[in-house]
């Protein structure tokens, strides 16, 4: 049964009927997405529920289009498009683990299995396809100048509407990618520690781990400048932007909380990151400040009833989260309005 809506000094408070996977939000909308495959539509500034689909199989991964318009919705079965301004819905379960990336004017990309397709603005039409054969697609993202890069048998091929344009060769096996659709870098990562950047202009650099275990996980914010990449013992945070010269600015090293979900950064910009995990705190740090010699503190810190599996940004000065007893949920941050 869904539990009703309750206010709290700090936000707002709703109960869902599964398990939360991921949360998303955009503009006065947002999505929480259950491993059991339901997926709600609330209202962002008081909780109240809008609408709701399933996807069979259930959803690991949620997050709106540019406009706000459009959800695409990532499980391990298949994957759904969901247009929440009429209800629409492009529903595909071919039976393996999908991945959704979209880009700055609005395409979606999707892969799963061999396949990579595109799908227009909007409209959830197929409009092209950059892979579909017998090969394992590991990972896609939109990259400067609008091309579509797919991590493809350990390279990055680069796709457009006409076929692949180049093929992008690392020093290691590439599993995971990372990159900003206006930004000008691409961040690869693989079965071994490190990351690989590629500038837009051709440069090539490597970014040493700090520890010996590969990464789980990147992030780029969104004028793709910083890079949060994640390990299972905590994340490093390595400015981009400040790269360069005879010296490589040292990265900062967050300190690991149980059962991490997802780091996300503000979208407003300003080098605040938000982490949660199993410790129930939802933590506010910012990058910039200290020394990257000494630990980081945190900026900012609240406490839930439990275990967090999933956060986004609600604004500048507030963070969604859901719990992992089936709670959904907003805590401000005043302290952060003027940052």
């Amino acid at each position: 049964m869904t539990v009703m809506a309750t206010r709290t000094g700090l936000g707002w408070e709703h109960g869902i009927d599964d398990v939360p996977s991921d949360v998303a939000i955009a503009g006065g909308l947002c999505v929480v997405a259950g491993v059991a495959g339901g997926v709600r539509l609330l209202d962002a500034a008081t909780g109240r529920f809008l609408a709701r689909i399933v996807v069979p199989g259930g959803v690991y991964r949620t997050e709106f289009s540019p406009d706000g318009t459009v959800v695409a919705l990532a499980g391990p079965t298949g994957y759904a498009l969901w247009r929440v301004t009429d209800g629409a819905l492009a529903l595909r379960t071919p039976g393996l683990p999908a991945r959704c990336a979209w880009s700055a004017d609005g395409r979606c990309a999707v892969s799963f299995g061999g396949v990579v397709r595109v799908y227009a603005p909007g409209t959830g039409a197929e409009s092209w396809r950059a892979v579909d054969g017998r090969v394992r697609v590991d990972d896609v993202v939109w990259v400067d100048g609008g091309g579509l890069a797919v991590a493809l048998g350990g390279e990055v091929h680069m796709y457009g509407p006409h076929g692949r344009t180049s093929v992008w060769t690392w020093p290691i096996p590439v599993r995971l990618l990372a990159g900003t659709p206006g930004g000008a870098w691409l961040c690869a990562a693989g079965d071994v520690p490190g990351v690989q950047v590629r500038g837009a202009g051709g440069t090539h650099e490597d970014l040493d781990s700090v520890g010996n275990l590969p990464a789980v996980g990147l992030a780029l914010d969104a004028g793709g400048g910083r890079l949060a990449v994640e390990d299972r013992a905590g994340l490093t945070v390595w400015d981009l932007a400040a790269r360069g010269g005879r010296v490589r600015p040292r990265p900062r090293r967050l300190p690991a909380q149980p059962r991490a979900c997802a780091p996300r950064w503000r979208p407003a910009g300003g080098g605040l990151l938000a982490t949660s995990g199993g410790d129930g705190m939802l933590v506010v740090w910012d990058v910039r400040a200290g020394s990257a010699r000494k630990a980081a503190a945190p900026l900012a810190r609240r406490h839930v009833a439990a275990p967090v599996a999933a956060l986004a940004w609600h604004g500048t000065d507030a963070l969604l989260f859901a719990d992992r007893v089936g709670r959904v949920g907003v805590r401000c941050f005043p302290e952060l309005t003027d940052r």
